[in-house]
Parts: C-alpha cells; sequence; structure tokens
C-alpha cells in the first residue's frame, strides 16, 4: 500500500491536539490555564504542519510494510524502558546522556559536537530547573 506519510502524521497529530484540548478545558479552571495553553499551541502547530502537508505539489509516496513500519517505533520503544530502567541502576544524569546520544544517533544525527552540546545543554538546563530552583533530587543510581 502507498502513502504520504507527512500527511497521514500531520492528520493524526492534530486528532491527538484536539483531543488533548478538549480534555484540558475540562480541568478546573484554576489549575487548567498551562495545559489550555499548550493544548492550544499544538494544536495551532499541527494546523499549520497539516496545511504544509496537503499543500505539498510533490505528492511523495512511499510504499509501507510491516517491517518498515514497525521497525523504528520498536526500537524506541525499547530504547525508552531501558532508559527508564537505567535511571534506577544508574541514575538520571549518566542514563539521559547515554540516552539522548542513541536516540540521535538512531534518528541520524552523526556529529559529536553538536551530539555532546545538546546533550549538555539539556542536562545543565535541568539540573539548574529542577535542582538548584525547585530544590527537588534527581534519582541517582551507582554512578551519580
Amino acid at each position: 500500500m502507498y502513502i504520504n506519510k507527512e500527511k497521514v502524521y500531520s492528520l493524526s497529530v492534530t486528532v491527538i491536539s484536539v483531543l488533548l484540548t478538549v480534555q484540558a478545558f475540562r480541568y478546573p479552571a484554576e489549575s487548567s490555564h498551562f495545559p489550555r495553553f499548550l493544548c492550544i499551541l499544538m494544536v495551532l502547530f499541527s494546523l499549520i504542519s497539516l496545511s504544509k502537508a496537503l499543500k505539498d505539489k510533490e505528492q511523495k509516496r512511499e510504499e509501507i510494510t510491516f517491517a518498515s513500519t514497525v521497525k523504528l517505533p520498536l526500537i524506541v520503544f525499547l530504547t525508552a524502558i531501558a532508559y527508564i530502567f537505567g535511571i534506577a541502576y544508574v541514575g538520571y544524569f549518566v542514563s539521559t546522556t547515554v540516552y539522548m546520544l542513541v536516540m540521535m544517533f538512531l534518528f541520524g544525527e552523526r556529529r559529536i559536537i553538536p551530539m555532546g552540546a545538546a546533550v549538555a545543554v539539556f542536562l545543565i538546563v535541568i539540573y539548574a530547573l529542577f535542582v538548584h530552583f525547585l530544590g527537588l533530587r534527581l534519582p541517582e543510581g551507582i554512578l551519580f
């Protein structure tokens, strides 16, 4: 079967965004400002993505097989499970570093410096936000 992946993805994200927005408006008013804001942004950006996909004249279609459809999501799912278990054993910082590097490599990034910079900036922001600003402790394991 041939299908345009971009259109299917954009339509799926739009539907999910709308459903999440409807759900966010069911929350009590005093605690729903941030979820409503995020959901509305998600709807806006998904509609932009959908409109770009629909305007695309090239109509890039690819053959969809079971193996090509399931392979990448399965790898991502298994890697996420390993990441979750890894947090308990080796700690948040080590697990997150390995997970982010593996995911970037899996999705095509091969340059070491941008990968390392992205991981470093992310971990610095998380550390500053959660440890210093909020005073929370991140999960620690054998290493950190």
